[in-house]
């Protein structure tokens, strides 16, 4: 998943300054496989919280590593779920879905998805017809690979969300496989998107292709019928940010709801009918999820184990220090994973070096 469908542009930050991608297994990692693995049985949609830096970005990063080396999952991993309503990819109406398209979005994941779960798709096949946007028919028994080559044709890239739509639809359905969709940056699906209709107004996310997709399985009007939806809150995205009706619907802590930008907002705003009806359709949209609560700080062994490249490069060149510099950095981080990575390992290394 990491160099098929890409990371976080804050991880991918640090891996380059470090080198190397470098994470840890951690008390909550261990509660999410565990997740994972019953989800097998009973499918699940949890929704990563807490304050920001304690590593959700991380543990869903991990989650969808882990199901990926079993190479009994397919994985569907979404690490900038921004992208899909930032205004940045081209956007046209569809009168039969009633929504906005975004083909050439919906084509590179599609892409994407192929290249992660070759191996599983070779093994399935469709289970009804599929009628594509260019009037031309796949017919029941269709391999699954064959699907997403129809809709990465040059020629045919208005059958890709048509395609990426059966392709989940035939994934959600069969039984063999279980399947992990990990969804970061999930406010930004739940909230205003920054695509305009023709008359200028702002469309809201469930009336976008991609975000309406994640979204109706995130609410459960799509079902898995082996795995999970697993999505990650971003509490620093000022763009983006977690809006009171997510907090309010996933029953989040007064200190993480709503986030600083998104407080007072309403207080002295004009009544919007239509924008009450939107929130509460998008309440109803998350109340499926349950919010798990990630821990603010990493445990002392938990930070050892990150600090280790600091610790050996220390060692080498002073016979003690090591350790005091450790206890240093974690209490001047207060065990915040992120403050400790860029205060502890970064800043340390870039000073020995």
């Amino acid at each position: 998943p990491l160099r098929v469908f890409g990371v976080p542009k804050k991880m991918l930050v640090e891996f380059r300054i470090l080198g190397v991608p470098c994470s840890v297994t951690t008390s909550t990692t261990l509660s999410i496989v565990r997740a994972l693995q019953e989800s097998i049985s009973v499918p699940s949609r949890l929704i990563l919280n807490g304050r920001a830096g304690c590593g959700k970005s991380f543990l869903l990063l991990q989650a969808a590593e882990y199901a990926a080396a079993t190479e009994e999952w397919f994985v569907f991993y979404v690490p900038r779920a921004q992208r899909f309503v930032d205004g940045s990819t081209p956007y046209a109406y569809s009168l039969r879905t009633r929504t906005y398209l975004q083909l050439r979005a919906a084509r590179e994941t599609l892409r994407r998805l192929g290249t992660a779960n070759e191996h599983i798709l070779e093994h399935l096949y469709t289970t009804e017809p599929i009628t594509l946007e260019s009037g031309e028919i796949l017919p029941e028994g269709t391999p699954l690979l064959d699907v997403v080559d129809a809709g990465q044709e040059e020629e045919g890239e208005l059958n890709a969300h048509v395609c990426l739509e059966a392709l989940m639809a035939e994934m959600g359905r069969q039984t063999v496989f279980p399947v992990l969709i990990a969804i970061d940056d999930f406010q930004a699906l739940a909230g205003r998107s920054l695509y305009r209709d023709p008359h200028g107004r702002f469309i809201r996310p469930h009336h976008l292709g991609l975000p309406r997709l994640l979204l109706e399985y995130a609410s459960g009007r799509k079902k898995l019928a082996r795995g999970c939806v697993l999505g990650a809150l971003s509490r620093t995205d000022t763009q983006f940010p977690v809006t009171p009706q997510l907090s309010e619907s996933l029953n989040l802590p007064f200190d993480f709801a709503p986030s600083p930008r998104m407080a007072g907002i309403g207080k002295y705003a004009e009544a919007d009918e239509e924008a009450e009806v939107v929130a509460d359709g998008e309440k109803k949209t998350v109340r499926a999820l349950r919010a798990i609560r990630v821990p603010d700080a990493l445990s002392i062994r938990e930070a050892a184990a990150l600090f280790e490249p600091v610790d050996n490069e220390v060692r080498v060149q002073e016979e003690t220090g090591a350790d005091d510099l450790f206890l240093g950095k974690y209490a001047e981080s207060q065990g915040n994973a992120r403050a400790f990575v860029w205060g502890g390992l970064i800043a340390t290394l870039q000073t020995s070096g």
